[in-house]
């Protein structure tokens, strides 16, 4: 079977014309596009041709046509464009982006929510405001958060429809709103009971320790290095939700526990195991022992940064000092921790406020001394 070239993008088969173009997109990938011109004569074939390259930016930007020679009206039409398609081709694009599973994961249940409210053949060059605010009202079994969610990735995926050019209008998509809560956190007590637990290995209370006493996020100490004393996440490292340089002063336990999570690391990927599921397991053994404890406002290992941020808020009453640790980039976010009275904060940590008083220098926050806490460093001794 073989194919003669009879002129730019023509190809001959079978005594038929075949039009044939390629191209490189933005990122430099070879395209293609191909369809068959269903006719023996070349005069034919080139006002085909010609027909194709009149809507030839059409075509590239991924828009499916109905050739006049191929439908029963004898002119050309837009194809209907289907929203399960679309979406697909959304998903393929988020990856090839290098988006991490569990996020693609997230917007493709949101969007899986869209097609099941929508259907699977919508064609999503007639969608509007009005089949967004009616996603919105089918989905309203769920929380107000979690309906953002789903909002927050059909409004994205939207932007994308839009910028591709796929649609003509951009829809204006707002989230829903969320009554106002404050950052949930790890009381004195709650501390306490974790450090105490018999179930939970003295490791990952080391763990759990390090997390409350620097602040940084989950992720975050596993991309550093150390420059003598100070730990640094660079601004470009993975998962660096401040895109910028993060410093952390480390006392020789806090270096020792940092040393002893890099190990875990190297030992996880050794194994050829992917670093989410390292954190996600981390992850799972705090929700454990949370659960173990009977503590109730406390859904995620990120709450220990919310806890070093209460303490500071204490500590220092300078919430931009906080800002600055936490790595905010605005102190409207840090105003959130602001926004517990101290007077509650005091009575959740009553030995860091008699410390504040007194100035001692330890809390003990471990029985039989295997972990302990300086209330005026928040480092672990």
């Amino acid at each position: 079977m073989t194919y003669k070239k009879d002129r730019k993008n023509l190809r001959r088969r079978f005594n038929k014309y075949n039009f044939r173009k390629s191209w490189r997109d933005e990122n430099g990938n070879l395209k293609s596009f191909s369809v068959t011109l269903d006719t023996t004569s070349l005069t034919v074939a080139r006002k085909r041709a010609g027909e194709i390259l009149g809507r030839w930016d059409e075509v590239k930007a991924g828009t499916g046509f109905e050739w006049s020679w191929q439908g029963e009206y004898n002119r050309t039409t837009v194809m209907e464009r289907r929203l399960d398609d679309a979406i697909q081709k959304y998903i393929k694009h988020k990856q090839a982006d290098g988006l991490k599973q569990s996020s693609i994961k997230r917007i493709r249940n949101s969007l899986d929510n869209l097609i099941s409210h929508l259907g699977s053949g919508f064609n999503y060059t007639a969608m509007d405001n009005k089949d967004i605010d009616s996603f919105k009202s089918a989905m309203n079994h769920k929380s107000p958060a979690g309906l953002n969610v789903d909002v927050r990735n059909v409004r994205t995926f939207c932007n994308w429809l839009f910028d591709t050019e796929r649609i003509n209008r951009q829809l204006v998509i707002k989230q829903v709103d969320e009554p106002k809560r404050k950052p949930q956190y790890l009381t004195e007590s709650d501390i306490q009971s974790i450090f105490t637990l018999e179930s939970i290995s003295m490791q990952m209370k080391r763990f759990i320790g390090f997390y409350i006493a620097t602040g940084l996020r989950r992720s975050a100490p596993f991309f550093g290095h150390m420059e003598g004393n100070w730990l640094v996440i660079p601004a470009d490292a993975p998962y660096n939700k401040a895109k910028r340089e993060l410093e952390v002063c480390l006392d020789p336990t806090l270096h020792e526990i940092w040393l002893e999570m890099m190990d875990v690391k190297a030992e996880w990927e050794e194994c050829g195991f992917q670093f989410e599921n390292l954190v996600g397991k981390l992850t799972k053994e705090f929700k454990r022992a949370i659960r173990e404890c009977g503590i109730h406002d406390i859904h995620h290992l990120h709450n220990t940064r919310h806890t070093f941020a209460v303490r500071e808020w204490l500590r220092t009453g300078n919430i931009y000092n906080v800002k600055e640790q936490l790595g905010h980039s605005s102190v409207t976010v840090t105003e959130g921790y602001a926004e517990h009275k101290r007077s509650r904060i005091s009575a959740d940590f009553p030995s860091l406020t008699e410390q504040i008083a007194e100035r001692p220098k330890t809390l003990d926050l471990v029985k039989d001394g295997q972990v302990l806490m300086d209330s005026e460093s928040n480092r672990l001794m």
